[in-house]
Parts: structure tokens; sequence; C-alpha cells
């Protein structure tokens, strides 16, 4: 059998070897194909939880739209259920297999499954606005919080990150163009 190799859906967007970006009128958006994110699920109980978290370098996240760290950073999407993304964390995923082995704890790679991209700029907030009921001002929405909503009716997790005037966004692969798409058609006519 072939092997199957993954391929980012925003690929077309991509030039000369680079990743997708859009950059216009002191906004930037880019994918960030090298973000890794793992599915952690455990059965709540503070042994494991103190494992993972121990394994992770970071608390796990208590309340429902709080997150931890950044390089790993963690969602907590349900009780028990968290959503990890991280770029130079090394090994981080063989750590968390062998915390979790005999455990009550699952973790699973879902990098192929979400697309991240990074919005940045002056006009990152206002451009957002625009497709999103959610209110993302830093007095509202500052680090350390991330809300599941939806930009444009399309679901996304967004998280004020830790740059002024930029946000990570998380999509799921199969809505990913549609969100850059919407990306792009609306930071046309921004102005600065």
């Amino acid at each position: 059998m072939a092997d199957i190799i993954a391929a980012s859906p925003l690929r077309d967007e991509a030039k000369d070897n680079v990743a997708a970006r859009i950059q216009r009128n002191g906004l930037l958006a880019r994918e960030n194909p090298s973000r890794h994110k793992l599915l952690v699920v455990t059965d709540g109980s503070a042994a494991v939880s103190k494992s993972v978290a121990t394994a992770l370098g970071v608390p796990l996240p208590e309340t429902a739209d709080a997150l931890t760290g950044d390089d790993p950073c963690c969602y907590r999407l349900a009780p028990n259920r968290w959503l990890v993304c991280f770029e130079k964390a090394y090994g981080l995923g063989e750590r968390l297999l062998r915390v979790s082995s005999g455990m009550a704890a699952a973790v699973n790679d879902v990098s192929d499954g979400y697309v991240s991209i990074h919005l940045s700029g002056k006009l990152a907030y206002d451009l957002l606005v625009r497709g999103c009921e959610q209110d993302l001002h830093r007095r509202a929405f500052g680090q350390g919080r991330f809300a599941a909503t939806e930009i444009a009716a399309i679901d996304v997790l967004i998280h004020a990150a830790s740059e002024p005037d930029s946000y990570e966004l998380v999509v799921d692969r199969s809505l990913a163009m549609d969100l850059w798409m919407w990306l792009k058609d609306r930071s046309a006519d921004l102005s600065a």
C-alpha cells in the first residue's frame, strides 16, 4: 500500500515553498503548518491529570474558556478533554504517550485534522469582528482566554496570542479554505 502524506488544504495558496499567507494594509495572516495538535482525554482523576500536566510542563486549564501555556498551548475543550498545540516541544507526544500508558487517558495526534492560522497586525481585531460575534477586545478577551466560536459561520477556536494585536485561529481542515478565503476577501477592503 502506498504511503499517504497529508498536505495542507491551503497548499494552493502557498508561494515559493512558503506557507500560505495574506499580507496587506498592515495585516498578516499566515498558516502555521508546523503547529502540531494532540487531543488528550482523561478520566478526570487528579492523579492522571497531574501526570499529564507534568508531561506537558504546563497546568491543564480547568475552566471552559481558559488555556495555558504558549508552546505547548493547552485548550480545555470539555471536562477532561484538551487540545494541545505545539511547535518546539520536542518529544511531547511520546512523553504524553509514555505517561498515559496504563492510565485512564488517551492521546491522539490530530495535527492533520486541523489548520492553525496566525493573524496579526493593527487591523487583526477589525477583520475578526466583521465575522465574529464574540467580544474579542483585549479588555474582555485577553491573553490566557480562548473561545470556541464562529467566524463567518465557520467553527473556529480562537485565542489572543502573546504578542499584541495577534490571534491564533484553529479550524477543522475541511473548513480551512473557507475561512482562508473569507480572511482574504474581507481583508482586501480594510484600510490602515
